[in-house]
């Protein structure tokens, strides 16, 4: 799925994220994308506040519907709790659409080229969903991946200029309350299916800006619920200070065992 993809440290604390940062950023060949050498400490300025600094929020990113009611309200506190520690913050959309057809045509066409380099005992062995992905992934020519590629680079190009007029963009992170753990193969395949339940994700997987979710409380069952804070691209550090500042006012709250 090339860079559709994200791999990320979850971790206990804010700052354990961005001492695992400072081991991540390293260099390595093998990845012809990895960034150069750069000697920055991801810890340094993590006590920095946010005082000052510009936060868009945005509750729905334009388009998420049927945001739960708790997940909402919760995160609204949050960002007031940001407001009050000194951000200057704007409720407003980046005006986007819904790019989830951007991330399933090329999650599709990545499982597609994955399922080609299995034999056929492995695939009759492959989960369900992945089968699934890979049989929609089929049917995408190459001016389909094209076109979806045009179209990932007009979104980037978008919220760059967006993001020029504010430092961060905080949104909840997934649109529902934890729900239980399902098998594969319990729904029909679909991108509803797959995505349609954390529509604010995938939109900076594409666009490639540094995004950290934040525990900032719990509904009424107990269950968890995320903020997420966006920062320009390569702005990791400031995203890390952003979560650090919250949670030193909101420490993290622990489901009851």
């Amino acid at each position: 799925m090339g860079t559709v993809a994200h791999l990320g440290p979850l971790t206990m604390s804010v700052r354990d994220a961005a001492v695992m940062m400072n081991v991540l950023k390293a260099p390595d060949a093998r990845d012809w994308t990895s960034l150069p050498f750069d000697d920055a400490d991801y810890t340094a300025d993590l006590d920095a506040g946010v005082r000052g600094l510009r936060i868009a929020w945005s509750p729905t990113l334009g388009y998420a519907r049927n945001v739960h009611g708790e997940v909402a309200a919760c995160c609204a506190q949050a960002v007031a709790m940001l407001a009050q520690s000194g951000a200057v913050v704007e409720q407003i959309d980046p005006a986007i659409d819904d790019p989830l057809e951007i991330t399933i045509g090329l999650w599709f066409v990545g499982a597609w080229t994955l399922w080609n380099t299995l034999t056929s005992e492995q695939q009759a062995l492959a989960d369900p969903d992945f089968a699934a992905q890979a049989q929609f992934g089929a049917a995408y020519s190459a001016l389909d991946v094209q076109r979806l590629h045009v179209r990932r680079g007009a979104l980037g190009s978008h919220m760059r200029q967006f993001m020029q007029r504010y430092d961060l963009l905080v949104t909840p992170t997934v649109a529902v309350p934890a729900f239980d753990a399902k098998p594969a193969g319990h729904a029909p395949m679909g991108p509803a299916s797959m995505l349609g339940w954390t529509p604010f994700s995938y939109p900076f997987n594409l666009t490639q800006q540094p995004a950290c979710s934040i525990p900032c409380g719990l509904t009424s069952e107990g269950l968890p619920i995320g903020l997420q804070i966006v920062g320009p691209m390569f702005g990791d550090a400031l995203v890390l200070r952003a979560a650090r500042a919250y949670e030193s006012v909101r420490p993290i709250p622990r489901p009851p065992l």
